[in-house]
């Protein structure tokens, strides 16, 4: 009770929180302060934190749900047993990947699970990475999204930096780890933008080989506006195209064999993923044509 009253009043406090994703909302104060909180995932969650962390999931999955209700806006999911599948295998970690169009894709986009779905993968939900001058700049915030599984990363300390390092530990404990590797909302107009390196330290880190899933939101910035103000709009079509999955373990065995840095292994891995991430986009019709290679003459791929 105590759980479900802390969730459902902060929601909307929750909700405009995340909006300032543009960042021009953001709590400035804290962008070199770095995360300056206790870490707030322990090592071995007690009973009484999964409970917290499964009702905070729960609720707030619910009140995302609303957003959809009685048709007032409609989701529409393509391949969605493509998706379920890969939550149902519980000894391959996955790191999905999408594009970012609206300040609260996530949870908005996992309204594509129904709600005995949700809960009987509840185990397997995602971790995310979040930016820590948003969503962690009070003790509040930083509980309220950590029980969410919201990771702190802060901007500017790179790939090495504790929020990293605990989604590899995620990875490599076979949990989903879901990441949005342009590392900022942003409109279709400005897309494709280069891939941050994050997604590929991820997957060069993980001891077991993991899956990656692409996955394509289309027209989400229409129930919720990347610009205040923020408020639900109605009556509109969003789109999650589910793509295909792919390992990258073969990749990873022959750039290992090549004279390259770390850093050179890491940008073939993510130019990977960001070519088959864009060439959905291309596929679904919601990118030009060439735009996944677009972005890879703007940024040239590194040559093994």
């Amino acid at each position: 009770m105590i759980v479900s009253t802390f969730v459902l009043n902060n929601f909307s406090k929750t909700v405009r929180i995340s909006s300032k994703m543009s960042g021009t909302m953001r709590d400035k104060t804290n962008d070199k302060q770095g995360f300056r909180f206790a870490w707030p995932f322990p090592k071995k969650p007690s009973f009484l934190y999964r409970i917290k962390s499964y009702m905070t999931m729960s609720l707030v999955t619910a009140c995302s749900k609303m957003m959809f209700l009685g048709g007032s806006n409609k989701l529409i999911c393509h391949n969605k047993d493509i998706f379920v599948k890969l939550l149902q295998n519980e000894k391959q970690p996955l790191i999905t990947v999408s594009n970012h169009r609206s300040n609260i894709d996530d949870p908005l986009m996992w309204c594509i699970l129904k709600f005995r779905e949700f809960w009987r993968y509840k185990d397997r939900h995602r971790y995310t990475l979040a930016a820590h001058n948003i969503c962690f700049t009070k003790q509040f915030h930083t509980t309220m999204f950590s029980l969410g599984r919201c990771v702190p990363c802060v901007r500017g300390e790179g790939v090495y930096q504790k929020g990293m390092d605990y989604c590899v530990e995620m990875l490599n404990d076979n949990k989903w780890v879901h990441i949005f590797p342009e590392g900022k909302v942003c409109v279709a107009a400005n897309e494709p933008l280069r891939f941050k390196w994050g997604v590929g330290r991820l997957i060069m880190d993980s001891t077991t080989d993991p899956l990656i899933l692409p996955i394509w939101c289309k027209d989400m910035e229409k129930v919720w506006p990347i610009h205040p103000p923020y408020y639900p709009k109605f009556g509109n079509s969003v789109e999650v195209y589910i793509g295909e999955p792919f390992s990258l373990s073969e990749l990873k065995k022959t750039i290992s064999s090549k004279s390259l840095t770390t850093e050179e292994m890491r940008k073939i891995i993510t130019d990977e993923v960001q070519t088959r991430m864009y060439q959905l986009g291309e596929k679904i019709g919601d990118l030009p044509k060439g735009s996944a290679l677009e972005v890879l003459r703007k940024n040239p791929p590194v040559e093994y």
